[in-house]
């Protein structure tokens, strides 16, 4: 089950696990190669028809190490060790489920490429307010 956190608290839970995971990277490198841990998804999910039935279902089928967190109907979803095709394949499971019912935006980046958590997240909310959404 995923995490779900308070907005506020999103930005720091990333910093965190992005340190850990290049923690684990370095270890990792002297011993072997997981190509998993190259990458860093970040996905904005824009509910038009938001409700918490939506979260808990996010919640239940996402890994535990993924982080959801929700601010002004804007679902945040952090997805470590998930690259974009595999950002893509969740959001078609759910676009699915739920019938097209929300827009999206994804990001992953390698973690050898991602220079701060702040700068991902500009970069996040930028695409969010070219489409018009309230960040």
């Amino acid at each position: 089950m995923a995490k779900i956190i308070p907005f506020e608290y999103f930005e720091t839970v990333l910093e965190h696990s992005v340190s850990n995971m290049r923690r684990i990277k370095k270890e990792l490198g002297l011993a072997e190669d997981i190509v998993s841990i190259n990458y860093v998804g970040l996905t904005i999910l824009n509910i038009a028809k938001y409700n918490d039935d939506f979260i808990k279902t996010l919640e239940g089928v996402l890994r535990d190490s993924d982080v959801v967190s929700v601010k002004n109907n804007l679902v945040y979803l952090f997805l470590p060790g998930t690259d974009f095709e595999g950002s893509m394949n969740i959001i078609g499971d759910f676009k699915e489920f739920y019938e097209d019912a929300f827009d999206y935006i994804v990001s992953a980046t390698l973690l050898k490429d991602l220079k701060s958590v702040k700068d991902a997240m500009a970069e996040l909310y930028k695409l969010a307010l070219d489409k018009g959404w309230k960040v």
